[in-house]
């Protein structure tokens, strides 16, 4: 990996980019301060370390008199990008042609300078109480087939996300960041192999210290019940990591009962003066096995780890 890399947050105004990042940051308790933003004057910066690495995020105001500027000065503001995570207000259809078309712009820029950026389009404001309108699922099919269609030759990831729900949020730039090393893959291909053949849990994550996902892998058999369980999990071990870290918090990292006869766990690592995290969720039968077999997952991971902080 490189030292630094450059993340555009784009879309038009009030499509929730600020709002993601505010909700990336504080990982609970949020929910007042995005309603009380105001729109993004031109380009705010966020930085954060990931992997040993400056990660800058440029949150690009979305009013047009802005999006008139980035077009006149394109390489100032696109030029040498590693990843654009596009916002679509999924719940503003009279919008989608206008943040079709400034998408197809910043595209346009891409191919015209050979940049070969990733793509994620965050279909955004996708909130609890709207995910079973079929209106809304049909307009992400849309959105997704005209985009797929007019930019085959770039990588594009489709998310959907929300506010209300910060797993989605950490998932939207967990994924994104995971372009930037093939090492990912192999963690990847880790995890699913100790969840499914000698763990046999229901979720199995890599957490850094500020909350970020490395990689994560979940059962197939995954029941309504159970998921409800498995999110709130996730939640609290991420919430217990931004505690640790903004309050000095410490937590026993010993099992947590759940309902369903699961327990949840979250073991600490340390590599290189960092700090990360596997969260598991595991059926309370198998709570031995996890035990015996953890120290190796932990050593087969620290490996990996170390090769992308190399």
């Amino acid at each position: 990996m490189k030292n630094a890399y450059k993340i555009i947050i784009s879309g038009l105004d009030y499509a929730g980019k600020t709002s993601i990042l505010t909700a990336l940051d504080k990982k609970y308790n949020f929910q007042k301060e995005i309603t009380e933003l105001k729109p993004t004057i031109k380009v705010e910066y966020h930085q954060f370390n990931f992997l040993g690495n400056l990660v800058f995020m440029w949150d690009m105001g979305g009013q047009e008199r802005y999006r008139k500027i980035y077009k006149e000065r394109k390489e100032i503001y696109f030029a040498g990008t590693d990843l654009l995570v596009y916002v679509i207000d999924i719940q503003d259809d009279k919008r989608f042609l206008e943040s079709l078309s400034y998408l197809k712009d910043i595209l346009i820029f891409f191919q015209e300078n050979q940049e070969d950026v990733p793509i994620i389009i965050s279909f955004h404001k996708y909130d609890p109480g709207i995910r079973d309108s079929a209106e809304i699922l049909l307009n992400i099919n849309k959105l997704k087939d005209q985009i797929s269609e007019n930019f085959q030759e770039f990588k594009i990831l489709f998310q959907q996300s929300s506010i209300y729900d910060i797993i989605s949020i950490v998932q939207l730039i967990s994924y994104g960041l995971s372009v930037f090393d093939e090492a990912f893959f192999d963690l990847s291909e880790l995890m699913e192999e100790y969840l499914t053949e000698i763990f046999n849990c229901t979720s199995l994550i890599l957490f850094d210290e500020n909350g970020i996902i490395i990689s994560e892998f979940y059962s197939d058999n995954i029941g309504p019940e159970i998921y409800v369980e498995l999110i709130d999990s996730i939640k609290e071990h991420i919430f217990v990591l931004k505690r640790m870290k903004e309050e000095s918090f410490k937590e026993d990292y010993n099992f947590f009962s759940l309902e369903n006869k699961l327990l949840s766990y979250l073991h600490k690592i340390n590599i290189e003066n960092q700090s990360f995290f596997i969260s598991a969720v595991i059926e309370e039968n198998n709570k031995e096995k996890l035990l015996d077999k953890l120290p190796d997952l932990v050593e087969e991971s620290s490996k990996i780890l170390e090769s992308i902080l190399l």
